[in-house]
């Protein structure tokens, strides 16, 4: 357990130090005030007596004396800048300061615990078509302090920015997990004409254009909300304030609303956009702690952008699907976003908790892909062209033309196929999809996506023009909306039906299926899915990770947010329990039946089960399938297809070599080679033996 912002006192006599507007100025004794004159620090005991006086450090930056974070008791607040003629403006509602704002007096600023104080952006209604949530009480609250200094020719300074909690125990409210304050001006989120978080009147324009549209479900009425594109992103300023004391990151961001149906919730997702507008043009941070590059070349160093995500359509429910579900197939062919649980304060009142997200984009692309330019990066989303030029659109069709129009069963259409598509991304995708149960996705043409370099540079891997899918919103899926119960469900049939019938894009992967060697990529990624991914081993032991978080935080975003019908369940916290559980019903249930769908969608006979083992695990481990590494730590057993077979390939750790592969009740193609096909035709064992 990481230690949480408990800011100690270092010193009895507070000296100005010289450090920058993200760390601040040093503190003074918590028993005292320190205040600042053009001259001199003058510190004094809480009755108000002078303990003595002393000429400052040179200050050469633009500064706050406390560091953004947590309190437990009052204190005041000063603010230093180099020029003592400086004049100091300030806010104290998360507002753009200016010449019109408060004038600091270099007394400093009282700083408080201000939960009791009335809530202002938490009362604004007109948010959601479904009708205004009234919260119950008042929020917990930041003092926050937005400042500017005017030099006496007339230069004016960067804001100057800052979020202090007084007296909220950071641990027991909010755990192990970061806070991220928002900082805007009100306007822009609730404005009539201009705000992006209101109906506003988008909506009251939309209601007039037919007298029919008010009769649509909540979830279809358009607002301001709904608006897309660079005229809907607001400036923000954006801190994230660690739970251990370290450094986190203070910068100016673009905002906009982010998401499909859940744009109507009262909480809505928030896309966060790093632009050289703002003042930088990427956020040179670990926003989200252990986030490999997709090609594995190193940690992900830079982000352009990232999601504050309240959910999907798992927003009411579990909250976890997405994250849960991606994490657990993110050693797969395809892309999948990595993720961080976040509690969110907008200027100053509580917004809930979030789950922070990878945001996929060109600028994805090239952070997480050593050699490659954004600026040579096409992406694809729902069949249109989201990153790239209009005439990209072409590469794609060309792909999907050649695919669904020619005979994938004839060796040379597959092979051309092959350059265009990267199959094995392709066939985990697709096996994935299917698995989880995923109702709004690439087989009903939605939530889908792909992305390739526009010219290929051989030199560059992963620059060799080939599709390759991205995963995303897989929230309506694991039986959502069936309380878990619908694990045993063939929704294999109805795919293969829509594309049998032409539906776009679900058309690709029937055309593919009539290539054997597709088909075998396919059927063995959809056992791995049930055997590895998501053995319920796993899908326990990871949502046994992160349970003890959201349960902590879900339910006050609940109370704080809705819906209603949450908010007055007789017990927040065994709604939100249940939920998970009911998760875990559809994952058990899915391993149990998931064998039977896959063979009665197929026809595929017989099966087997398999089991791999060493007595060296130190030594080496296996990968299966070309794809799967498999934990040698404990054997493994899995149950796969007769007429596929397997492909095993053993890796030998540092110092060790593999000798040769032991089986029994199966047939190795080579026992000496450590890559090899596996014959099957009944329950076998085989061992990895390392030297």
């Amino acid at each position: 357990m990481k230690n949480y912002f408990k800011r100690l006192i270092a010193t009895a006599c507070a000296l100005v130090c010289v450090m920058s507007a993200m760390t601040g100025c040093s503190d003074s004794d918590a028993k005292s005030t320190t205040t600042t004159t053009s001259q001199t620090t003058v510190q004094t005991d809480k009755a108000g007596e002078v303990i003595e006086e002393v000429k400052p450090q040179e200050v050469t930056e633009f500064c706050f004396n406390r560091t953004s974070g947590f309190y437990d008791d009052e204190f005041t607040l000063m603010m230093y800048h180099p020029n003592k003629d400086a004049k100091i403006y300030y806010t104290t509602d998360g507002s753009t300061p200016d010449e019109s704002d408060t004038l600091y007096d270099g007394k400093g600023i009282e700083l408080k615990n201000r939960t009791k104080e009335k809530n202002d952006l938490s009362a604004e209604k007109g948010i959601s078509a479904g009708g205004d949530y009234y919260v119950p009480g008042k929020v917990t609250k930041a003092n926050v302090i937005r400042a500017v200094a005017v030099l006496p020719d007339g230069t004016v300074s960067n804001i100057l920015n800052g979020t202090f909690f007084v007296g909220v125990d950071r641990e027991k409210e909010y755990g192990d997990v970061p806070v991220i304050s928002l900082l805007t001006d009100k306007e822009n989120l609730f404005d009539y004409e201009t705000g992006i978080y209101v109906l506003g009147k988008t909506h009251d324009e939309w209601l007039k254009e037919s007298s029919s549209n008010k009769w649509l479900d909540a979830w279809q009425h358009k607002g301001n909300y709904s608006n897309r594109g660079r005229e809907w992103e607001r400036p923000v300023n954006v801190e994230y304030i660690t739970s251990d004391g370290s450094e986190g990151f203070i910068q100016d961001m673009g905002v906009r609303i982010m998401g499909g149906a859940s744009r109507n919730n009262t909480q809505k997702s928030l896309r966060l956009v790093a632009r050289e507008d703002y003042g930088k043009k990427n956020v040179k941070y670990p926003v989200i702690p252990d986030n490999m590059m997709s090609d594995g070349s190193g940690e992900v160093a830079k982000y352009k952008s990232f999601v504050l995500r309240v959910g999907g359509n798992d927003a009411d429910f579990a909250k976890i699907r997405d994250p849960i579900l991606q994490n657990l197939v993110s050693d797969r062919s395809f892309e999948t976003m990595q993720y961080t649980p976040v509690v969110a304060f907008i200027d100053g009142e509580y917004w809930g908790m979030y789950t922070l997200v990878e945001d996929y984009n060109d600028n994805y692309v090239q952070n997480n892909y050593e050699g490659i330019d954004n600026e040579n990066v096409v992406v694809i989303k729902n069949g249109s062209v989201e990153d790239g030029l209009d005439e990209d659109k072409q590469l794609f069709d060309d792909m999907y033309a050649h695919i669904t129009s020619k005979d994938m069963s004839n060796e040379e259409n597959y092979k051309q196929a092959c350059e265009m598509l990267d199959m094995q991304s392709f066939a985990d995708y697709c096996a994935f999809n299917l698995y989880i149960y995923n109702e709004d996705s690439f087989f009903k043409c939605n939530n889908w996506s792909m992305w390739r370099v526009r010219d290929i540079d051989e030199n560059t891997p992963f620059a060799d023009g080939k599709w390759r899918l991205m995963a995303f919103d897989t929230d309506y899926s694991t039986g959502i909306y069936a309380d878990g119960g619908n694990a045993w469900q063939n929704n294999i049939t109805d795919a293969l039906k829509r594309g049998e019938n032409g539906d776009f894009p679900a058309d690709m992967f029937t055309s593919l299926l009539k290539n054997e060697q597709f088909k075998k990529m396919f059927i063995n990624a959809s056992c791995d899915m049930m055997n590895v991914n998501f053995d319920y081993d796993n899908v326990k032991s990871a949502v046994d990770e992160i349970r003890p978080i959201y349960e902590k935080l879900v339910p006050d975003t609940f109370r704080r947010f809705g819906p209603q019908w949450v908010a007055d369940q007789w017990s927040v916290e065994e709604y939100y329990s249940g939920k998970i559980d009911q998760f875990l019903t559809f994952m058990s249930s899915r391993q149990t039946s998931y064998l039977a769908i896959l063979s009665d969608s197929f026809d595929l006979g017989n099966f087997s089960e398999v089991k791999i083992s060493t007595d060296t695990p130190d030594a080496g481990s296996v990968i299966l399938n070309d794809v799967t590494a498999i934990d040698l730590e404990k054997e493994f057993k899995g149950t796969y297809i007769d007429q596929y077979g397997i492909k095993i390939k053993a890796v030998s750790n540092d110092g060790k070599t593999f000798v040769r592969w032991e089986c029994e009740g199966c047939e190795i193609s080579d026992v000496n080679s450590p890559e090899a096909e596996v014959t099957l035709s009944g329950d076998c064992t085989i061992k990895a033996v390392f030297s």
